[in-house]
């Protein structure tokens, strides 16, 4: 009995101890990382990133994934050092850990990774090179996964292999909508599951005009979202001249394809699933028009929805629950580095906060940004922040990060 005691004593000691040495996870309010700023016109508060020079560009990741893990320490960005304006260095993926205070360069990855956001990794592919993976824990170690299939690297060079990466619920597989330019001169666009595990193929299909934006559901791995993100093109609209509907949204599955027709406004732009795969929501957008919209559809029933009046909206992501959305605007005319601003909208009683409020152009029209500087806002940590990126009119962005709780107090 004295010896169990013992052992008991001992266990909770070093657990004790581990606990004890475990870095406490900083909220970005505490975090040396960030400094606040309040917004002149809504008074809404953000906490920006700050490494790098003061004029460094700071982005968020596309708005499909999750810039920042569920526990909070782990925030994946990206980063150039100098601004459009002054001359730039190439762009790098950065992870700023919230409980050192520390970041680290993770190298130029062109590819948006998967973030593992419960179990604090990263997944990512070079089309010459093959999959990778980093764990947070350990980020400078990168751990080769698979490499490129003989089946896929003999078709061409391969120009896209996803244009933002999702995986099944097991993590083995990443859904892929690859561009591949053959000998000949051609793209070829195709879609298909790559085991990481052991570098399989499993092709679903391939379309004849640019399938992308795949994004595989998160509950169901045998159904994907693609976009025909060209539609407007030539090709685009003889299809719409032909059936009556702006092809953007797909809903594909191994072997077959369906459009998914937005029916109120006759146009969509970057559909994303809800957190829970049981719905879709996208953008509706013109200018100042009465049926501009953030949309939602029910998978199960098809039912389609307004769920954020919002003119000119471009990205939008829904809370967890569903409650809230937060889109980008563009108050004008869209080009690469236009003015944008950012909001949060309140399901619950139909009003409306900027996050931020209208930036001036970060780059003028005749000479655009080449560096995506749209704001793509997502919630993080299950709803309890927004990430974006601010645009600036000298020439650099900001990442943002803003307390839910304020805005949702500001909408009652």
């Amino acid at each position: 009995m004295k010896f169990i005691r013992i052992i008991a004593l001992a266990a909770s000691c070093s657990l004790l101890a581990a606990c004890q040495s475990a870095p406490k996870v900083k909220a970005p309010e505490q975090s040396s990382l960030f400094e606040k700023v309040v917004d002149p016109e809504s008074g809404v508060v953000s906490y920006a990133l700050k490494y790098g020079a003061p004029d460094d560009n700071r982005q968020s990741l596309y708005f499909v994934t999750k810039s920042m893990t569920e526990d909070g320490r782990y925030l994946v960005f990206m980063h150039t050092v100098g601004n459009e304006n002054k001359g730039y260095e190439p762009r790098h993926l950065m992870l700023a850990d919230l409980a050192l205070d520390e970041v680290t360069d993770l190298g130029a990855i062109r590819m948006t990774p998967f973030i593992e956001t419960h179990q604090d990794y990263m997944v990512y592919g070079d089309p010459r090179k093959g999959f990778f993976r980093r764990d947070f824990a350990n980020p400078t170690e990168e751990v080769k996964l698979c490499d490129i299939p003989e089946e896929l690297t003999s078709l061409g060079t391969i120009t896209r292999l996803a244009t933002h990466l999702t995986m099944t619920k097991d993590r083995k597989k990443a859904f892929l909508d690859l561009s591949v330019r053959t000998p000949e001169g051609k793209t070829r666009y195709i879609q298909g599951l790559l085991d990481v595990t052991d570098g399989s193929w499993d092709e679903w299909g391939e379309t004849d005009w640019n399938c992308n934006h795949g994004q595989l559901n998160p509950v169901d791995d045998s159904l994907a979202m693609c976009a025909w993100e060209s539609a407007w093109e030539a090709q685009g609209q003889a299809y719409q001249a032909e059936t009556g509907y702006y092809p953007r949204m797909w809903l594909v599955r191994k072997g077959s394809k369906t459009l998914i027709p937005a029916e109120a406004r006759n146009f969509a732009s970057h559909e994303i699933w809800d957190d829970d795969g049981k719905g879709i929501s996208w953008c509706g957008h013109g200018y100042m028009e009465e049926d501009d919209c953030v949309y939602h559809m029910d998978l199960a029933t098809g039912h389609q929805e307004a769920w954020a009046k919002v003119e000119g909206a471009r990205h939008n992501n829904c809370s967890p629950d569903n409650k809230y959305v937060v889109l980008d605007q563009a108050p004008e005319k869209w080009w690469r580095g236009c003015r944008w601003r950012v909001a949060f909208y309140n399901r619950e009683t139909g009003k409306r906060v900027w996050i931020y409020s209208t930036r001036d152009a970060l780059r003028p029209q005749d000479n655009p940004s080449v560096l995506h500087p749209d704001p793509h806002p997502h919630f993080v940590m299950n709803g309890r922040y927004v990430i974006s990126t601010a645009n600036n009119a000298d020439g650099h962005m900001d990442l943002y990060v803003t307390p839910v709780a304020q805005l949702i107090e500001m909408t009652k």
